[in-house]
């Protein structure tokens, strides 16, 4: 049975992830992972600013029959992206990030399991258009933990096919 104390360990062990973006190449970091999309520095500041908007907005709301509204995640989406194309460095966003999910998972590790299953409604909805499960605290986190793994896909898939790239061009560049 997958566990609360599961679903906190995998949602804090994205941060192993995210350390390891430290690795990358700047330009990489910063460049869109595809034509119209986010580039790897726009997707971390749009995760480390739904972590931080979690903790300080919605987390503490989350209680048996709270009725809760929630950001329009466009407008948080654009101001993270932002953020990202300020000028900051890859090394400030991807310890921001880090930080960021440790103190979610400080709070969340404060909660009981009573608290993690307590129903509430989110923008008018009991249950979840997307999962079909009610509003709870395990199942908005599941939620993200499976919002993080899609980006972590479209990162490694862009990461993967530029080292391709790469190691294709310098293989013909030596012929």
């Amino acid at each position: 049975m997958y566990t609360t104390e599961n679903l906190i360990n995998d949602f804090e062990n994205f941060n192993l992830y995210v350390s390891s973006l430290k690795t990358i190449e700047e330009n990489l970091f910063f460049e869109p992972i595809a034509e119209g999309k986010w580039s790897t520095a726009e997707t971390i500041s749009h995760i480390s600013f739904w972590d931080r908007y979690i903790r300080e907005e919605t987390l503490p709301r989350m209680k048996l029959n709270a009725v809760i509204e929630s950001i329009d995640f466009e407008t948080l989406n654009k101001q993270a992206a932002k953020y990202a194309l300020s000028g900051v460095s890859q090394q400030h966003l991807l310890q921001k990030k880090l930080e960021e999910r440790t103190r979610l998972v400080s709070e969340l590790k404060k909660r009981s399991e009573k608290e993690f299953f307590a129903k509430f409604i989110l923008n008018g909805e009991e249950i979840d258009k997307y999962s079909g499960y009610p509003h709870t605290i395990f199942n908005y986190i599941a939620g993200f933990q499976w919002h993080d793994n899609h980006h972590k896909q479209q990162i490694d898939g862009f990461l993967k096919k530029r080292v391709e790239f790469r190691t294709y061009n310098n293989s013909n560049i030596e012929k």
